[in-house]
């Protein structure tokens, strides 16, 4: 009996100090917490300029209603939308056989005015020589005067009507008087149309802009910055551009207020109606960084951001100056390269251990 309890005491206590050796592993493990995965930002120094963007569309300068300068019937319309024209071009042209009538009648009545002013002038210049000698009187002469004035004032009436006539014939064709390209046409050949209604919308080419809509907030400010224009259709080329007019009043849907900036130098890529971006820098001294705003947090009443070193963290104050939407602007406190925890900063402790997470591979 005592040695088979001598030996199960033996077992008892082996089992014993198996349990007490797994015990203190398990103590150290839990001891040694993994380190805890953190997203970051790598921080990118760059100039401090105050740059704002707001959408922007190509617009003409100038866009003219075109029309006769007489009525008429179409009968012939010689572009279409979207073709460019030249100054001289013929655009459309109206039946000119009215005109070209009136032209015919009104030269016979020119006509006639002349011959009645050449016997005008016979007459009075055989009473001319009658009062000379006496033989006639002073009355008679002066009515032949009136008549010879009256006959020669009726021959420029009807010249003044005949180059009326004759420039009216000329306007039967509409010509474009500077370079541009159509942007609407609203005349067919056989319509009708009356003196001055529009047939044909020009838009010049002289003056390209960009028309973009600015808040309330930011239009006093604008005539101060630098401005560019950069095509959605070419990013990276920036088109510098100068303020021509801001709307005096705000649109009433969407309370911003129109501005209208002219492009210097164009490209012949630019076309009317092309989306582009205008782009209003104001230069300011020093560098700063662009953050997320859920990297900032807070420290003895200021700002601070969690940078990573190694796998440390370190809590380290900012300057913040503005903010951007979703970005802080930071001007001080960091250095170019470092890297910035940008999620769940209101959890993080300097004494952790971290590790910089990366997104999974699909």
């Amino acid at each position: 009996m005592d040695r088979r309890w001598g030996s199960g005491i033996l077992v008892l206590a082996l089992l014993l100090g198996a349990l007490s050796l797994s015990g203190c592993k398990e103590g150290n493990t839990a001891s040694a917490p993994e380190p805890r995965p953190v997203r970051v930002a790598t921080v990118a120094l760059e100039p401090a300029d105050d740059t704002v963007r707001y959408p922007a569309v190509i617009r003409p300068r100038v866009e003219a209603d075109v029309g006769f300068r007489v009525g008429g019937k179409v009968v012939a319309r010689f572009v279409e939308v979207g073709a460019r024209v030249e100054p001289g071009m013929a655009l459309a042209k109206l039946d000119p056989a009215d005109i070209q009538l009136q032209v015919r009648a009104t030269q016979a009545q020119l006509a006639s005015a002349k011959a009645d002013a050449a016997n005008a002038r016979s007459d009075f210049d055989r009473y001319a020589k009658l009062k000379q000698g006496e033989w006639t009187t002073r009355q008679e002469y002066d009515r032949r005067k009136t008549t010879l004035d009256k006959a020669e004032a009726k021959v420029r009436e009807i010249e003044a009507q005949l180059r009326v006539l004759n420039n009216s014939a000329q306007y039967t064709t509409l010509m474009a008087d500077a370079p541009g390209v159509v942007t609407a046409v609203l005349v067919e050949p056989g319509q009708v149309v009356a003196q001055g209604q529009t047939a044909l919308r020009v838009a010049k080419l002289d003056d390209v802009e960009a028309v973009a809509n600015i808040p309330e907030q930011q239009v006093a400010g604008l005539p101060q910055r630098q401005l560019a224009v950069e095509l959605w259709a070419q990013p990276g080329l920036h088109i510098p551009a100068s303020l021509r007019e801001i709307s005096p009043s705000a649109d009433p849907a969407t309370r911003t207020y129109q501005a209208r900036v002219t492009l210097k130098d164009p490209p012949a890529t630019v076309q009317l109606g092309m989306t582009a971006t205008l782009i209003a820098r104001q230069e300011r001294g020093g560098m700063v960084a662009r953050l997320p705003l859920s990297a900032v947090t807070q420290k003895d009443q200021g700002t601070a951001v969690w940078v990573v070193t190694e796998d440390r963290l370190e809590l380290r104050p900012v300057a913040v100056v503005a903010y951007a939407g979703d970005l802080a602007i930071v001007t001080d406190g960091l250095k170019e390269g470092e890297r910035v925890v940008t999620a769940g900063v209101h959890k993080l402790d300097p004494a952790q251990k971290v590790r910089v997470w990366t997104e999974p591979a699909r």
